[in-house]
């Protein structure tokens, strides 16, 4: 799983939690935007488009993937950060309730 977002970018919300937490915490957010940016890809993309992402999914190398999904997906950067803008957005409105 790709990192979207780092340990750095939690503490900079202010959120100080011991280690196996924040990896806890990271892996879930980093999920989550892979999850979102998934939906919002599979959405844009037709039918038959879809089709073959799938088929690619099974074959394809990370790379061979990420290249597709670029080809076809020309603001999937801005997705992207987008997502991960949410997510962080989202924990920041929270992070009163992450403890330790």
């Amino acid at each position: 799983m790709q990192s979207y977002i780092t340990k750095q970018q939690l503490i900079n919300l202010g959120i100080d939690i011991d280690d196996e937490t924040i990896d806890s915490l990271l892996a879930h957010l980093n999920e989550t935007v892979e999850e979102r940016v998934g939906a919002d890809i599979a959405a844009s993309l037709s039918y038959d488009q879809l089709k073959e992402l799938i088929a690619l999914q099974e074959t394809a190398s990370d790379e061979e993937l990420g290249n597709w999904i670029a080809s076809r997906i020309t603001d999937h950067e801005q997705i992207v950060q987008d997502t991960i803008d949410i997510v962080l957005g989202e924990l920041a409105e929270g992070a009163h309730n992450v403890t330790t």
